[in-house]
Formats: C-alpha cells, sequence, structure tokens
C-alpha cells in the first residue's frame, strides 16, 4: 500500500477506491505517516490547497474537476448527430436511387427541414465543443471603451504596417490628431459590419526570449446604434470577441498571457506622445448630472532650446519643483504651489511640467459652487481619471482662498469646495496615490494671512515657489531665442548688438516690471508689421506638401537691420506698454521656495 507514486489507473476508480484504501492504509501506519507516504487522490498542483494552512473550525476550498462532464455531452452530441446523419442520408439515398420519380418531391418536401435540424444539431455541437476546448475573451466598448480601443489601434497599426486593410470596409470619421491638435479625416479600423481576423500574439520574456504565444481569433461585432444622455449622443455597441484553442493544462497560462498582452496594449495607447501634452477638463451634458473628464485639446511641448512660440524660459525658481516632482511623483502624490503675478508664465510651466513627466493635464476649478467636497472626491477617483499618474492643475487659486477667507469670517462657507474637503482629497483617504497637483495664482495667494489662516492646507503643499517679473538675463535670452525662428544668418556678434540695443538703461524694457507675456506680445505685434511693409516673406516649412498653405515667416537677409530696428523701437514699445493692461502688484512678504 506505500505509493511513492500514483499508479496509472483511471481518476473515477481512485475517487472511489481513495476512502476505503486512507482508512486501512491509516490503521496500519497512522494517520500523519499515511499522509506523507501515500498519494491516493489525483489532485492538481494548480488547485491544492495546503492542510497545515489551515486552522482548526475553518474552511477549505478545493476545486472540483467536472471535465468528464463536458466530454461526455460533447460524446452524447456527436453520437445523437452523426446517428441521424448517417440514417437520414441512408434513407434519402436509397429514396433517390429505388424512386426516380419521387426526387422532386423529396426535396421540396423534407430538404429544409432535414437541412435545419441537422445544421441546429451541428451548431449545438460545435458550441460545446468551443466551450470545452477554446478560452474567449469579450471586449465590450461600453464597459471598458480605453481597453477596446487600445487592442483596436494595436491590430490597426499592425494590418497598416503589412498592408492587410486595403480591402476592408471601413468608417471615416472626424477628430483632432494628437501631434497638431488640428481636425482631421481619419478611416476608423472597425465599421458598421461585422468582421472576423487571425493575429498571433508573441510575449517577450525578461530575459529576452519568447514568453509565449497565442493565435488569436477576433471577431468584431458593431452591435446597434444607442443613443445616450442628455446630449443625445450616438453610441455603438461594439464588442470585440478573442479566443484561443486551449486545454485544462494550458488555460491558466493563456489567460495570463493574454492579460498581459492587455496590459500592453492599454500602456502603448496611453502613452503620450512626444511632443505634446493632452489636456482635459471638465463638461457636463446637463445641468443636473455629474460632470465628466473629458479630452479638451492638445498642447505642444516647450523647451529651451526652442525657437518662436516653441520656447520656454527656464527660472531657477522652478528647478527644485522639476527635480522634487522626477524624484518622488511616480510613487507619491506631490502639491506644488507656483505664485506670481499675471502673465509671468504660471500656466506656461504647468504645460512644461506635464511634457517633462510625460503626464496628461487635468485642469480644475475650484470657484465654481456646484463643485461640493464629495463631487471633487468622486472626480480625482481612480474610476473618474482614467490614466494611471495625471497631473491635476488648479488655476486662479487666488479666488478659492478669497472666498475661503470671506467664509471664515461670515457664517459659514458659501457653497463650494471647503478646506477641510480639499485638504481629504489632497492628504486623506480618498487622495490619489501618485501624481502630481500644481495650484497656480497671483502673490497674495501665499501670503501671510492665508498661511494663518488655513495652516492644514499649506501643511500639504510640499514646495511653493515664486515667478517673478523678468530680469534682464531673461530678456536678453527671451529676445534671441524668440526671435531665431524669423531671422538667419545672424553672427554671435550681431545678436549682441541688437541685445544691447533694445535693453538700453533709458528704454523702456530696462525701467519697469516685464512679465513674459508682455515681451511676447509685443514682439508678435512688430513682427506683424514687419510682415504688413514687406520686410520678409511666407516660406513652407521643412518637410511640408506643396499643397500646404506656408506658415513659416522669415525676414529677408538684405532687411534685417529694418527688422530689428523696428524690434528695438523704443516709441513703439512705449505705446505699446501703455496699451497693454494694467497689472496691480499687491506688495507681500518675500516667500522662498520651501
Amino acid at each position: 500500500l506505500l505509493f511513492k507514486t500514483r499508479p496509472p489507473l483511471p481518476i473515477g476508480m481512485w475517487r472511489l477506491l481513495r476512502r476505503p484504501l486512507r482508512s486501512l492504509h491509516e490503521g496500519l501506519l497512522g494517520g500523519a505517516q499515511a499522509r506523507d507516504d501515500v498519494e491516493l487522490a489525483p489532485v492538481d498542483e494548480a488547485v491544492r490547497v495546503d492542510e497545515g494552512t489551515a486552522c482548526a473550525g475553518g474552511a477549505s476550498v478545493q476545486v472540483v474537476r467536472k471535465r468528464w462532464c463536458e466530454h461526455l455531452a460533447a460524446a452524447g452530441l456527436l453520437l445523437g448527430v452523426s446517428v441521424p446523419t448517417l440514417v437520414i442520408a441512408a434513407v434519402v439515398c436509397g429514396e433517390w436511387q429505388n424512386f426516380p420519380a419521387q426526387r422532386g418531391w423529396l426535396i421540396l418536401g423534407f430538404g429544409f427541414y432535414i437541412a435545419a435540424a441537422l445544421r441546429a444539431l451541428w451548431s449545438l455541437f460545435v458550441q460545446v465543443c468551443e466551450r470545452m476546448l477554446y478560452l474567449r475573451v469579450e471586449l465590450r466598448r461600453f464597459v471598458c471603451p480605453t481597453l477596446f480601443e487600445a487592442v483596436t489601434d494595436a491590430l490597426a497599426k499592425e494590418s497598416e504596417r503589412l498592408g492587410l486593410t486595403c480591402s476592408w470596409d471601413q468608417e471615416a470619421t472626424q477628430e483632432h490628431d494628437k501631434l497638431t491638435g488640428d481636425m482631421a479625416v481619419k478611416l476608423r479600423f472597425w465599421s458598421s459590419q461585422a468582421r472576423s481576423m487571425r493575429v498571433c500574439v508573441t510575449l517577450g520574456g525578461e530575459d529576452g526570449g519568447v514568453r509565449g504565444k497565442l493565435d488569436l481569433q477576433v471577431q468584431f461585432s458593431p452591435g446597434e446604434d444607442v443613443v445616450c444622455g442628455r446630449d443625445s449622443r450616438v453610441e455603438r455597441r461594439e464588442v470585440l470577441v478573442l479566443s484561443t484553442r486551449t486545454s485544462s493544462e494550458h488555460a491558466l497560462k493563456d489567460k495570463a498571457l493574454l492579460t498581459k498582452w492587455f496590459e500592453q496594449c492599454y500602456k502603448t495607447y496611453t502613452q503620450p506622445e512626444e511632443g505634446i501634452v493632452k489636456v482635459h477638463a471638465l463638461q457636463e451634458s446637463s445641468t443636473d448630472w455629474m460632470p465628466e473628464w473629458k479630452f479638451e485639446r492638445v498642447k505642444p511641448c516647450k523647451s529651451a532650446s526652442g525657437t518662436g512660440q516653441s520656447f520656454f524660459l527656464e527660472r531657477d525658481a522652478l528647478g527644485k519643483v522639476l527635480a522634487d516632482a522626477r524624484l518622488w511623483s511616480k510613487s507619491a502624490l506631490r502639491v506644488y504651489m507656483i505664485t506670481g503675478p499675471p502673465g509671468v508664465g504660471k500656466s506656461e510651466f504647468t504645460i512644461w511640467l506635464a511634457g517633462k513627466l510625460r503626464l496628461p493635464v487635468y485642469r480644475l476649478c475650484l470657484s465654481s459652487p456646484k463643485l461640493t467636497d464629495d463631487r471633487l472626491a468622486q472626480l480625482l477617483s481612480q474610476t473618474a481619471v482614467t490614466h494611471d499618474s495625471v497631473l491635476v492643475q488648479v488655476d486662479e487659486f487666488q479666488g478659492t482662498m478669497t472666498r475661503w477667507l470671506a467664509g471664515s469670517t461670515s457664517s459659514g462657507c458659501p457653497g463650494g469646495i471647503t478646506p477641510g474637503g480639499f485638504c481629504e482629497c489632497l492628504q486623506g483617504s480618498t487622495a490619489m496615490g501618485r501624481g502630481v497637483v500644481v495650484l497656480t495664482g497671483t502673490t497674495e495667494t501665499s501670503a501671510e494671512q492665508a498661511r494663518q489662516m488655513f495652516p492644514a492646507v499649506f501643511r500639504r503643499i510640499h514646495c511653493v515657489a515664486e515667478l517673478s517679473w523678468m530680469t534682464v538675463d531673461d530678456i536678453r535670452c527671451y529676445f534671441r531665442q524668440f526671435l531665431m525662428r524669423f531671422v538667419s544668418g545672424c553672427s554671435t556678434e550681431e545678436w549682441d548688438t541688437w541685445e544691447a540695443a533694445f535693453l538700453q538703461q533709458t528704454g523702456p524694457w530696462a525701467s519697469r516690471p516685464i512679465s513674459v507675456d508682455m515681451l511676447k506680445q509685443f514682439f508678435m505685434r512688430q513682427i506683424t508689421e514687419s510682415s504688413c511693409i514687406g520686410l520678409g516673406d511666407f516660406t513652407s516649412p521643412a518637410g511640408a506638401s506643396s499643397d500646404n498653405m506656408p506658415t513659416e515667416f522669415k525676414v529677408h537677409d538684405e532687411r534685417r537691420p529694418d527688422f530689428f530696428r523696428l524690434i528695438c523701437d523704443h516709441g513703439q514699445a512705449e505705446l505699446f506698454l501703455n496699451e497693454y493692461a494694467p497689472v496691480h502688484v499687491q506688495v507681500v512678504p518675500a516667500v522662498r521656495a520651501c
């Protein structure tokens, strides 16, 4: 009775003999030694439960296989389908040969019913076999729209690369281009017609080898059009069914491979495009409905090496914010406050930071009275935010602070987000696990009065940075990098000469506070004036087709001195600065980066 290995007997017989043999063996050797020496129950290693971990009175679970029932049903169906098929075929053939005159009546009277019955039986047999031998996974666009689009995008890119979509029905849509943000007409991979295709998915391992392969049959069902929401938008109940041939021994491995492929498709699809930042905002289809995050627009990423509108002026005060975000934002939620006068580049810094961190921007305004504490927690939950990590921008935060200060001196806060609810979303049980929150506002946002009234809010802010007016070095750098896009062939000595002329001590740019927006608006105004008087011409960008409208303005080399004299005209600068909207500066105690 001492079996170190399992004898080659059928599983059903071992189950019948398991209990009497175990009782006899335990009577001879004792229970503990019998369990160590004898293995009588053919239990799968994947579903075996360790008896030593089960406490007294506890519950243990063991999966009982019933594959024999499915095989028995398939065998019965096969027998029930095959025998009538053979009998009917024999009878029809006999009647066909013995009574030639009755062939027409035989076809008209029994052909349709016989074919329909056999087709139904064979369909049922195929369904039972597919349930036993195939792994089927459904992707419904209504349930998981992002994953549905991710898998569709992976299939579409590979099909386009191999040229396998030239004869397929496709649906024309109009949507924003991910790189330029312009409206473009695109051909959607799926259409209103059902379609099926076969793909082979290969997953690589960590060591560089092949982790596994899956041969998938992909079936697309367009479904019916459904009118959704108060805005009466039309949605289609599309379904993707992915099936692969498997067995009871490989089912768990195939599920793991398929899940891993889904995760890779999702990460590839949601990964931000290089050089752009996607901005999401709250939109509501009705006034009495909960607002939802919707993709709003695409913003290009600016850099310190760019020119024209692509140039970003990196300030020393923001270096610590970038270093902290790169170090901790992937594992924890980081909160930053950026203050400064209007036009110094606070919102532009938020887009630049999102581009550096490769995160989408979720823009939030706390001044709306409809936005309550519960709604804010719901909007920042994992079910509402479709990305793993995001950058939440809370713009014009000084308005929220002013409302809180007014509410603290009256009977209560006049609706909207409260300081306690906002603190709970920054650091509490409902706070995001990782990402970045940027609070932008004017200088009075971080004033000493606000710090004393709301210490809990400022305790949750990890870094405070102040953007002030541009220095002389900032203006000189912006002068060269912005104008470099419109002039070419300038030497270093020529740039130095015109920078000195622009920044004369008696000029307006060195005698008053200057913001980034002031300087940029003046340059754009003067470049427009130079275009009107014929100092340059429009040229097509490099790599653009001849059908595209030229958008690059270049100054003629022989007219460069006239162009720079127009830029350095102090009279025009005085007129522009006097017309520029006045900025009221409030003197507050200096705030260091903490």
